[in-house]
């Protein structure tokens, strides 16, 4: 197999969206080979990084243009919501954690209640 160069790196990222493991299926590589090759090059890794960027920043075009127009949003934000990346720009949903001091809970309270919450036998307020 032919080492990853700067301009094989470079073609393959056209059209991969900065997903790695895209790259490397276009490279013949592992995914491995690839974030070593990464690891080495500050200017490569840029450039993946505003490949990722950039598919969001389609996203978020998209997104508005179909609210604009009432049309079906829903790839958009699947793309919003479920990549690191649009996490990291606000989207997604913010998960609250309130410690109540209470860490003497056994392994069977677990256990029940979950099977009480896949019966629906718990609701919201208990």
């Amino acid at each position: 197999m032919a080492k990853i160069t700067e301009k094989t790196f470079k073609e393959a990222l056209k059209n991969s969206g900065g997903n790695q493991t895209r790259i490397a299926e276009k490279l013949d590589k592992g995914r491995s080979a690839v974030a070593n090759f990464l690891k080495k090059r500050p200017k490569m890794r840029e450039l993946l990084d505003n490949e990722a960027e950039f598919v969001i920043d389609i996203a978020e075009d998209n997104l508005d243009t179909d609210i604009v127009l009432h049309k079906d949003t829903d790839a958009s934000k699947w793309k919003l919501l479920n990549s690191k990346r649009g996490r990291a720009r606000g989207y997604g949903q913010k998960t609250e954690v309130e410690h109540t001091g209470n860490t003497n809970i056994t392994f069977e309270e677990v256990i029940k209640s979950s099977k009480e919450i896949k019966d629906g036998k718990k609701t919201n307020s208990s």
